[in-house]
């Protein structure tokens, strides 16, 4: 690879091929809001609660010989207290704290407090309005839904948690307005958050500067010496976020619109200017990085799209089909002598869920793809194609449940795997045993991730 592959620096996390996004998401997302009025039942007032909203705590080792680390441990709590002053306004607050460890040769210990959903809230049969801190999952189909675009995304785990493990709450003020067969959302972010990035001892971190790589890049000797004494930043710029999204309910039909502004919550990482002058110009990797100065080597950038988008849900006999759609005005790219750009991108995913058999067995099956329009000759990936999808099956009256998750590139060999069994009799609580398998070729997910093959037991409560 010559020097001009060194623009994947770039990171462009959104050019993966197991993704239809700006990242790979697998998991399941929550229903979308009905679109019914919201029942209205008696509710205490100045009733004040306090307690625990959910638990996690994971304990992982992982198999490979060449794995970064030995073993891993996670944790999230989430405390939360609600008051009801009267029976149309809630008050909620709420805090997680979130640790990791890892023992082996990247050891990690890592503590973070942060904010869950916080807010204040009015609501009565017609309309919802929110001020505060709170989670927005937009779409329809499951594990990567292309118009979620106003989420905080939550890659501090990689990909390997559950989809609403994978966001984090963004101050906001939300407007439900309910119709008898239809819903009106409107969201306002007064101030950009970007997504939760894992801490650069993590072996989740999108850079191996033991061995220099970068997530997604194929190997090469002048890259790994860059990235080795490379630093890296986030701009962290400004600007609010804006989004509106209509969603109507016919019988055996459900269909959604939507219209979005903002900033791509995941980082693009540019290469520092003064840099890639002095690589253009030949001058060696030492010289190159002297010549940034102080500056990050690669600075990560947010840049603002707008996107239109809509989405389709229908009952074919036993059978959901979901189509999900999204065009974006400016997705970021790295042109052949290295600079930044913006280019129109499209991404798509059409699904298929059913339960053959009987009711205890679901299959999900999704097809995505990820397209750049009238693109200039460009390192990214200009299209992708991907299957991903969940086999799910419970057994013993409900007491038990096996599941799994993967995600395969198609137009690169990329593979996800995701095996779980979990106790479930006991609920809320789930106690469980899976693992995550990466495997791919040279510059995929499943090659940067091949070493860190991860075997896990934990325990997870959610009130």
């Amino acid at each position: 690879m010559s020097a001009r592959a060194l623009a994947p620096l770039l990171l462009a996390l959104a050019a993966a091929p197991i993704q239809a996004q700006e990242v790979l998401i697998i998991g399941t997302p929550e229903t979308p809001a009905a679109v019914l009025p919201e029942p209205t039942a008696p509710i205490e007032r100045h009733t004040l609660e306090l307690g625990i909203d959910r638990l996690w705590t994971e304990f992982g080792a992982f198999t490979e010989g060449e794995a970064r680390a030995a073993t891993s441990a996670h944790f999230t709590g989430v405390v939360a207290a609600a008051w009801r002053p009267a029976p149309a306004w809630e008050l909620r607050a709420a805090l997680r704290l979130d640790g990791d460890a890892q023992s082996g040769a990247d050891r990690l210990r890592a503590l973070a407090l942060d904010y869950d959903e916080s807010y204040l809230r009015y609501r009565n049969p017609q309309r919802r309005v929110t001020l505060g801190t709170q989670t927005v999952l937009w779409g329809r189909v499951d594990e990567i839904p292309p118009t979620d675009r106003l989420s905080v995304q939550d890659i501090s785990r990689f990909a390997i948690d559950e989809l609403d493990d994978r966001r984090r709450a963004v101050p906001l003020l939300r407007w439900e307005e309910f119709g008898t067969d239809h819903k009106l959302d409107l969201v306002v972010i007064p101030a950009f958050r970007p997504a939760e990035l894992p801490d650069d001892d993590s072996v989740w971190y999108p850079v191996d500067r033991d061995q220099g790589r970068l997530l997604g890049i194929r190997s090469d000797p002048l890259l790994a010496a860059l990235v080795r004494g490379a630093s890296t930043g986030d701009d962290r710029p400004g600007g609010a976020g804006a989004g509106l999204r209509f969603s109507h309910s016919l019988s055996g039909l459900d269909y959604a619109l939507t219209v979005q502004h903002t900033r791509h919550s995941l980082p693009y990482y540019e290469l520092d200017p003064a840099v890639r002058r002095a690589l253009l110009d030949g001058a060696d990797v030492a010289s190159a990085l002297a010549a940034g100065g102080e500056r990050p080597t690669f600075l990560g950038r947010h840049p603002y799209t707008t996107i239109l988008g809509g989405d389709l849900g229908v009952v074919v006999g036993g059978a959901t089909l979901r189509l999900e759609a999204a065009w974006l005005s400016d997705v970021p790219v790295t042109t052949r002598d290295l600079r930044l750009d913006t280019v129109a991108g499209l991404d798509w995913v059409a699904g298929i869920e059913f339960y053959p058999g009987d009711a205890d067995t679901r299959i999900n099956l999704q097809l995505a793809g990820r397209h750049l329009l009238d693109a200039p000759p460009v390192i990214d990936w200009v299209d992708t194609l991907s299957l991903n999808g969940q086999l799910e099956s419970e057994w013993g009256q409900g007491r038990w449940r096996g599941r799994l998750r993967f995600a395969a590139g198609l137009n690169r060999h990329d593979l996800y795997l995701n095996p779980e069994i979990a106790y479930i009799a006991r609920e809320p609580h789930e106690f469980y045993l899976g693992a995550h398998y990466f495997d791919g070729e040279d510059g995929t997910f499943g090659d940067f991730y091949a070493d860190d093959t991860l075997i896990a037991t934990g325990w997870r409560v959610r009130y």
